[in-house]
């Protein structure tokens, strides 16, 4: 029982070996031993029969003689290296030839180690055992590496989004502040331009914090400050932060919820994913188009469309868009501007809320955004 328990937690057992000699006897010999420490085993008895099982078999360990008829052991181990994805596949060379030059030749075709004839059986499996920890943890390495790597791009890009996404705003800041200043202030439109200004800079905050907020969820999870909110007088306030801008684009905004109607959220959470939402609407519909806000009741959980007319969003990326860096372009399709972060922000505020969103299509035209949320808990002070 102690035995098999062993075998069971080795992360060698099963592992596939490669016997590549001509001497028929040893290659017998070598399946035995093999066999006996539960390898699954193919023998060659030449280079060119070891090249075709590697694509068939695909080994993770070769044993491979040097002194054989037509393509010796050297050349089969180069050709094996000059094959995708095999750096890292263990090659120990069969050979009675102590000659250093033998073992510098050896090293220079990339193989990993000498088993001198005859084998013995526990210095065989000892070898194996050895070369097969170190191929998991160089593989290990090089996951880690790709991993960082790609962390590491991740970052790059979203650096870039952010210079991009931020730059655009602060140009029209410091350009109507320009305007501000050289004009008259008595100008009639000056008040305008003030409220576009402020919508612009409300805008750049949200962005700033959504970033911060993706970043402490990702260390630490999202804290979330729940309080009972009743959504009928909820949801006008909320609106109060984009219907200038609405206003600026001849964009209506409109919303329905049955009265009285509460939930157990936390408001600011909340609010800002409902503003990234309608400031997706405003950004990709077109000038005259209408957005609706529609909340509704079924059973316990409570329903939140955002329906726009803009170009909507292809099926098949209706599941990307809530993603990190995946960007909208005017026409719906992938990639575009802003940062990929605003909805992805959505879906982080959602599930730590213990619901869900998704988008459908709009008939005829646009997107419907869907928030889906339990309605109230245990009773909370009213926020």
């Amino acid at each position: 029982m102690g035995e098999e328990s062993n075998l069971m937690r080795r992360a060698d057992h099963g592992a596939r070996i490669l016997v590549v000699d001509d001497d028929a006897l040893l290659r017998r010999s070598l399946r035995a031993m093999l066999e006996r420490s539960h390898y699954r085993v193919e023998a060659a008895q030449g280079g060119a029969e070891a090249l075709e099982f590697l694509s068939s078999f695909r080994p993770d360990l070769v044993l491979l003689d040097i002194q054989m008829p037509e393509m010796d052991g050297f050349e089969v181990c180069q050709r094996i290296r000059e094959l995708p994805d095999t750096h890292l596949l263990p090659i120990i060379f069969l050979t009675g030839d102590e000659r250093p030059e033998v073992h510098s030749q050896a090293l220079r075709v990339k193989g990993d180690d000498f088993l001198r004839k005859p084998v013995l059986a526990a210095e065989l499996i000892i070898r194996i055992r050895s070369l097969m920890r170190l191929k998991r943890l160089q593989a290990e390495v090089q996951t880690e590496r790709d991993n960082l790597l790609s962390l590491h791009k991740q970052r790059e890009q979203l650096f870039e989004f952010i210079v991009h996404d931020l730059k655009n705003p602060l140009s029209a800041i410091q350009m109507g502040l320009e305007l501000l200043d050289t004009g008259d202030q008595y100008d009639p439109a000056a008040p305008t331009q003030l409220r576009r200004l402020r919508d612009t800079a409300h805008a750049m905050g949200r962005m700033i914090q959504n970033i911060l907020d993706i970043g402490r969820a990702e260390q630490v999870g999202l804290e979330l400050h729940r309080t009972r909110i009743r959504l009928d007088t909820w949801i006008p306030r909320s609106l109060q932060d984009v219907e200038s801008r609405a206003r600026h684009l001849n964009h209506e905004l409109s919303w329905l919820c049955p009265p009285g109607l509460e939930i157990e959220a936390d408001p600011e959470f909340l609010r800002r994913l409902l503003l990234n939402l309608l400031d997706n609407a405003l950004k990709y519909s077109p000038s005259g188009s209408r957005t609706e806000l529609e909340v509704r009741l079924d059973g316990d959980t409570v329903h939140l469309e955002v329906r726009d007319q803009g170009q909507g969003i292809p099926e098949h990326l209706r599941g990307s868009v809530f993603g990190k860096f995946v960007r909208l372009g005017d026409g719906g399709s992938i990639p575009g501007s802003g940062s990929g972060l605003g909805l992805a922000f959505c879906r982080m505020v959602a599930e730590a809320h213990q619901g869900r969103i998704w988008v459908e299509a709009n008939r005829p035209r646009g997107s419907v955004f869907v928030l889906e949320f339990p309605r109230v808990g245990a009773a909370c002070p009213e926020g």
